[in-house]
């Protein structure tokens, strides 16, 4: 292997006419504030103030991997992305601060000599940024390398992007003079003046330039791969999913125009994952999972996988595995997205509703058998995948739901079992099987009597409900009763949650003392209510069950006719709830097993 090991500094790296580009297999900048913030602390904690003057210290920067020989114009940055991305930053952090300070010569200059020196160079006449990367551009250099800020404002698009810009106010917040000053008067233990802001701006720059790094030239492109796995010098350690990117941008080339169209369908992915629950690294665990269910891959083998399915295999090939990629990133997206524009039809309300429901119960294991049943081109019948999503949106209302104890790794074989059968599947018979073998799987997971008290614990707060979702699991089970008791798989807009004794009175949350009822009912009760508080009928703002048993009586739906019926003489209390909600806790496990076959 051809390679070359020089010991260096920062200025020296940047003040070269050597230019440091983003290859296209590298992962996007990453670091999170942990990791910056450490970068900061390294640079002034090694700041000191002797008589009345800054001091720098030696500070090891750690390796820098390059593919290219020191003497040429433009290398690739192989390990050290992240930190010359956050160099830049810091850098341009600085430059804007100093350029901020007004009626200063001194603070112009310091802030010319960054910009000129080590952002932006110009280069017989034209403009050289030090650092050149491609998926960020232009965002990266119109909001932060360039000393003139874009004519129109740019907003971060892409999480890498959002990334660069968090990074960039910090360091302008811990630069801030207020803020700075008071950090180095404590790392000087000296009470630094205003007079000496700018000084010990310079003194950070200067701290930052004289680190020293070893940089490492290496010249044998084919090396770089192997190089690239194995070495991450500082900061935070690569990722399964940027071992697996690396892999694939090695073997596929740029198209025969110069189009890298790996690249754009790589920020394809990540513009979409942004507006999504999760991240790369998890989509693409579920999506191998329900692609390779047998391959028992996890968090920690995802690339040993990839290379064992891949290694070998070419441009096309792998070009077929990314495509393949992105048609499981648009499932995705319609499993954990739900976007009612997509269920319009009447016949997918309900899958609209199970969806939704399993999201909110925060189901993420079971993206990956739900991932492996739509990506199956074996079409089944509505009525099998809405009892399905409805058998898996009430097992995981009672184990996330509710307060019941359960292991949710409990669910993984039987989860890739179901894979493994629609996968071999040969006609939708053998994934009917399937679902029914999952749900009795499932259902064997589950204590009655577990389930049977945790149940009769769940409460109803309209404040609560108002604040966020922790009211929805006894908002979810009651309307699924109501549903259930009406003969219909989906909640028409105009449930609305009634407490059948007034929220007001006390202790009555208990799910027994909750009904379904029609809207517009439910607006007749508060207009009864407020007149009931306008005349001080009661002396208080509550209407009795009799008087609300009047309006009951309109309703169409059998939850509140049963009600009506079983309490004629008006005596609905405390006691009547107790038992309301064991009838309740019952009538929900005889549904969850009628969904079993």
């Amino acid at each position: 292997m051809g390679f070359e090991a020089r010991g260096d500094s920062i200025k020296g790296l940047l003040t070269s006419t050597r230019q440091y580009k983003i290859p296209r297999f590298q992962r996007d900048f990453s670091w999170d504030q942990s990791n910056y913030n450490e970068f900061y602390e390294d640079i002034v904690n090694n700041i000191s103030f002797q008589k009345e003057k800054f001091v720098n210290n030696q500070y090891y920067f750690g390796n820098m991997l390059f593919l290219g020989e020191k003497e040429d114009s433009e290398v690739e940055v192989i390990d050290g992305q992240q930190r010359l991305t956050t160099i830049t930053i810091f850098l341009a952090a600085l430059r804007d601060t100093l350029y901020s300070i007004e009626n200063d010569q001194i603070a112009q200059d310091y802030a010319d000599t960054i910009h000129l020196e080590y952002l932006i160079k110009k280069i017989d006449g034209k403009p050289q940024r030090k650092l050149e990367t491609m998926s960020s551009f232009p965002y990266f250099t119109q909001t932060i390398q360039d000393s003139e800020k874009p004519v129109f404002e740019v907003e971060p698009k892409t999480e890498e992007e959002e990334s660069l810009k968090k990074t960039f106010d910090f360091f302008k917040k811990q630069i801030s003079k207020q803020v700075f000053l008071k950090k180095m008067s404590l790392i000087c233990n000296v009470e630094l003046a205003e007079k000496h802001y700018v000084e010990a701006l310079k003194a950070v720059r200067e701290q930052l330039l004289n680190s020293e790094i070893i940089n490492i030239f290496v010249t044998e492109r084919n090396q770089v791969n192997k190089i690239f796995e194995n070495i991450n010098s500082k900061g935070k350690p690569l990722t399964q999913v940027d071992l697996i990117k690396n892999a694939i941008f090695g073997v596929v080339p740029l198209s025969s125009a110069g189009v890298d169209e790996m690249s754009l369908k790589w920020d394809e992915f990540g513009e979409k994952l942004t507006k999504l629950d999760t991240n790369f690294n998890e989509f693409f665990l579920h999506n191998w999972k329900a692609t390779y269910p047998k391959d028992n891959a996890n968090g920690a083998t995802l690339y040993k996988k990839y290379l064992k399915r891949f290694d070998s295999k070419d441009s096309q090939e792998i070009t077929d595995f990314v495509n393949e990629l992105s048609l499981g990133l648009d499932i995705y997206e319609y499993l954990i997205a739900v976007d009612p524009s997509n269920f319009k039809q009447q016949e997918k309300k309900a899958e609209l509703e199970f969806l939704d429901a399993l999201n909110k119960f925060g189901a993420v294991q079971v993206r990956v058998p739900l991932l492996t049943l739509y990506k199956s081109k074996i079409k089944i019948q509505n009525s099998k995948r809405i009892d399905f999503l409805k058998f898996l949106s009430y097992f995981h209302f009672v184990v996330y739901g509710t307060s019941i104890k359960f292991r949710g790794n409990n669910t993984t074989t039987p989860f890739k079992n179901f894979s493994v059968q629609v996968i071999n599947a040969k006609n939708a018979s053998d994934i009917y099987s399937g679902m029914d073998k999952l749900k009795l799987d499932l259902m064997g997971l589950l204590n009655k009597d577990e389930v049977d008290r945790a149940f009769k614990e769940l409460s109803f707060s309209k404040e609560k409900a108002r604040s966020g979702l922790s009211e929805y699991p006894t908002q979810f089970v009651i309307k699924q009763i109501a549903n259930h008791l009406e003969g219909r798989n989906y909640s028409p807009v105009e449930y609305t949650i009634e407490h059948i004794i007034d929220e007001e009175i006390g202790n009555s949350n208990s799910i027994g003392n909750l009904i379904v009822l029609e809207r517009k009912l439910n607006d007749k009760i508060n207009k009864k209510k407020q007149k009931i508080e306008k005349e001080q009928k009661h002396g208080k703002n509550e209407i009795t069950f009799e008087e609300k048993t009047v309006i009951y009586e309109e309703s169409a739906y059998k939850m509140v006719k049963d009600l009506v019926a079983s309490y004629p003489e008006f005596n609905f209390n405390h006691d009547a709830i107790k038992l309301r909600t064991e009838e309740l806790s019952t009538q929900f496990w005889i549904i969850l097993e009628s969904l079993v076959k």
